[in-house]
């Protein structure tokens, strides 16, 4: 019989792989998530998860680490959450030089190996973008204060 914990934690999982079919990727694509990602995850318990519709990447949280795992490099990267730090900026009364429509931007990243480093972004260039990127966000550092 199955604990509490060992079924939310199977739920978190087939929300994730819900998630990720819902996408438009290649069969390749899909398959990769499917049977390669799944090993990986097989026993994991599943924090939470984000997908970029437009890439295919995906980062899942853990209870003390993240992996970024992107179909299209084929790769899947472990980044321990000691490791991983969130920075964001609101550039709605000072804009960025480089990208001045840009309004507000939140990024979660590691220091790691040139190459091998996490850099999750979230940018938004109206304002109604905001709040729901601060919410997910919020989402980040909740899971990055956790003891």
């Amino acid at each position: 019989m199955m604990s509490a914990s060992e079924s939310v934690s199977m739920e978190a999982v087939q929300a994730f792989f819900d998630e990720v079919v819902e996408l438009e990727l290649s069969k390749r694509h899909n398959e990769w998530y499917q049977v390669d990602v799944a090993a990986v995850l097989d026993g994991c318990s599943i924090q939470g998860h984000e997908v970029d519709s437009a890439s295919g990447d995906s980062l899942i949280f853990l209870k003390n680490s993240l992996i970024f795992c992107s179909p299209e490099l084929g790769v899947m990267r472990h980044y321990p959450r000691n490791l991983v730090h969130c920075f964001t900026e609101d550039l709605r009364n000072k804009p960025r030089s480089d990208n001045p429509s840009l309004v507000f931007r939140g990024e979660l990243f590691s220091i790691t190996p040139k190459g091998e480093q996490l850099c999750w972004v979230r940018d938004c260039i109206s304002e109604h973008e905001i709040p729901k990127n601060q919410s997910a966000i919020a989402k980040w550092m909740r899971w990055l204060n956790k003891a």
